[in-house]
C-alpha cells in the first residue's frame, strides 16, 4: 500500500534554542517568536536553509508545536489509494473517505527530526465527512510541558504525557464540521430531516471532562 506523505520540514536558524510554540501560532496565539531570527528564503530540494526533514504519512492540516527539543504533529492516514487533497479545487465537494483510517500522533527530535515516539489515538472509517481541500486531522495539538492533548475530529480528544503515555481519552460524539450547505429544515412529513437539523454541533460529552481537562480542551476545539 502506498502511503501519501507529508513532509515535515525544520528550518535552520542562528539557533534551534528557540522559545517553546505550545499551541498554534505559538505563545499567545500572536505568529510571533521573540528573539529569534528564521531565514527568509530556502528550497527544499536543494536542503537551502533546511536543518532536516521528515516524511509523515497521511494527509494533515495540524501544525506541529514545539515544547523543548520535542514536535509534536497528528495526521490521519487512509488506507485507501485514492485518499487526496486538493487545494486548487475550487468546488465544495466532500472527499469520499469510506475507507479504514489510522489517526496517528508523532513525537519527533526537534534537533534532527528522528521520530521519538508515535501512537494510534484511533482507527476505523471516518465518522465523519471531510472537505476536499480538508483532511481528517485538521486540529493543532496542544501542550503545558507536562501533557499534549489533541482532538481528532469525530474521533476523539486524547491526551498523553511527553513519553507517549495515554492518559486520558473522550470520546466527544461525532462533531458537525459545518460544510456548506447547511443541512435541510426538518419537515412534518420527514423525522429523518428533523433528526438531521436538531444533531447538535458539539455532544453534551464535553461537558464530562474534568476542569483541568476542559482546560487543555478548549484550546484544541
Amino acid at each position: 500500500m502506498k502511503l501519501l506523505a507529508i513532509a515535515l520540514v525544520f528550518l535552520a536558524s542562528t539557533t534551534i534554542n528557540a522559545q517553546n510554540w505550545p499551541s498554534f501560532r505559538g505563545p499567545n496565539a500572536s505568529g510571533v517568536a521573540e528573539g529569534t531570527n528564521p531565514p527568509v528564503t530556502w528550497h527544499l530540494e536543494k536542503s537551502q536553509n533546511v536543518l532536516w526533514k521528515t516524511n509523515i504519512p497521511g494527509l494533515s492540516h495540524s501544525s506541529p508545536i514545539v515544547w523543548g527539543n520535542n514536535i509534536f504533529v497528528i495526521t490521519a492516514i487512509s488506507s485507501g489509494t485514492n485518499s487526496t487533497f486538493k487545494a486548487k479545487d475550487r468546488g465544495i465537494d466532500l472527499a469520499t473517505d469510506d475507507v479504514r483510517h489510522t489517526w496517528m500522533i508523532y513525537a519527533l527530535d526537534k534537533r534532527n527530526g528522528r521520530v521519538i515516539w508515535s501512537e494510534k489515538a484511533y482507527e476505523g472509517v471516518p465518522r465523519a465527512k471531510r472537505h476536499v481541500k480538508a483532511t481528517q486531522a485538521n486540529s493543532t495539538p496542544v501542550t503545558d510541558g507536562r501533557y499534549v492533548v489533541a482532538l481528532f475530529g469525530s474521533e476523539g480528544l486524547a491526551c498523553y504525557d511527553l513519553k507517549g503515555k495515554l492518559q486520558w481519552k473522550q470520546d466527544l460524539g461525532v462533531l458537525n464540521p459545518g460544510l456548506w450547505p447547511p443541512p435541510p429544515l426538518p419537515t412534518a412529513d420527514n423525522p429523518a430531516r428533523r433528526e438531521h437539523h436538531q444533531r447538535p454541533r458539539r455532544t453534551q460529552n464535553y461537558t464530562e471532562l474534568t476542569c483541568s481537562q476542559r482546560r487543555l480542551a478548549s484550546i484544541c476545539l
